[in-house]
């Protein structure tokens, strides 16, 4: 757990900004190729990843001060405080996917085409992401006896919880997840040819990995749903079977449009 990389002066770099920052930067070059490969207007895609990016972030933040209220009541400055991690990632989809669309279709792009472009970046920058979480000891799981369980150190939330018990790097297996949808939509991206039906099938693979990796990771009280002896069920795995659902549906609405009407 490394949440600050090193001090410079009154320079601080903390390393869920680094990863924020290296998955934004790898992000954009993956896009700019993809969008020559398209022919797409690489300028005006930059008009859209920069609108995405801060509309990502700010609905990743939304969700998670709302779903944390008690704990911002008593501090209302450490909302702005990104450096210290607590984004809900459900809510950065959802906004930077509206906010892209909508900028796409406004400086007439072909939304669903640009979305197809930026999902190898999306799904890259997942990995980047829980990498920062790791880093930052955010997000940890539950104990575990696997021999890779991880022991974060003293001052971290899982020492705090756990102890010295060893808990599951659920971080690491949502990087995991990243990185494979990654490689599999980037070696199989050509194959697709409707417009749209790229990014929704990274929607609906992403949820529904997630809903396995959930099962490893320790989420406060508030956020658990149901709890019997055998399972537990979480908000963010009902909000995964939603986002596969409505992925699912978004996939037959395009592929009946066809594609010269998905270009739209």
């Amino acid at each position: 757990m490394f949440p600050e990389l090193f001090q410079i002066g009154p320079i601080h770099l903390h390393s869920y900004g680094a990863m924020m920052a290296v998955a934004f930067l790898v992000g954009t070059s993956l896009g700019l190729r993809e969008a020559r490969r398209l022919g797409l207007n690489e300028d005006s895609l930059v008009n859209v990843i920069l609108v995405t990016l801060v509309a990502a972030i700010l609905g990743a933040r939304a969700l998670y001060v709302m779903e944390h209220l008690q704990q911002f009541r008593r501090e209302w400055g450490s909302v702005l405080a990104l450096w210290q991690g607590g984004l809900t990632l459900y809510g950065g989809i959802v906004a930077g996917t509206f906010a892209g669309l909508v900028t796409a279709k406004r400086i007439g792009m072909p939304r669903w085409l640009v979305a197809d472009a930026l999902t190898p970046s999306l799904a890259l920058g997942t990995m980047f992401g829980r990498i920062g979480c790791y880093l930052n000891g955010c997000c940890y799981g539950r104990p575990t006896t696997l021999p890779w369980g991880v022991h974060f150190p003293r001052e971290s939330f899982a020492f705090f919880e756990f102890g010295d018990t060893p808990v599951h790097p659920s971080q690491l297996y949502n990087a995991a997840v990243g990185f494979v949808l990654f490689a599999v939509l980037w070696a199989r991206r050509k194959h697709f040819k409707v417009p749209g039906v790229l990014f929704w099938t990274f929607i609906i693979g992403f949820a529904l990995a997630r809903i396995g990796v959930d099962l490893t990771r320790n989420y406060e009280a508030e956020a658990v749903l149901m709890k019997t002896p055998w399972l537990e069920l979480t908000e963010s795995q009902i909000t995964s079977v939603a986002m596969a659902l409505f992925g699912l549906l978004m996939i037959l609405r395009l592929r009946h449009a066809g594609p010269e009407d998905a270009r739209a």
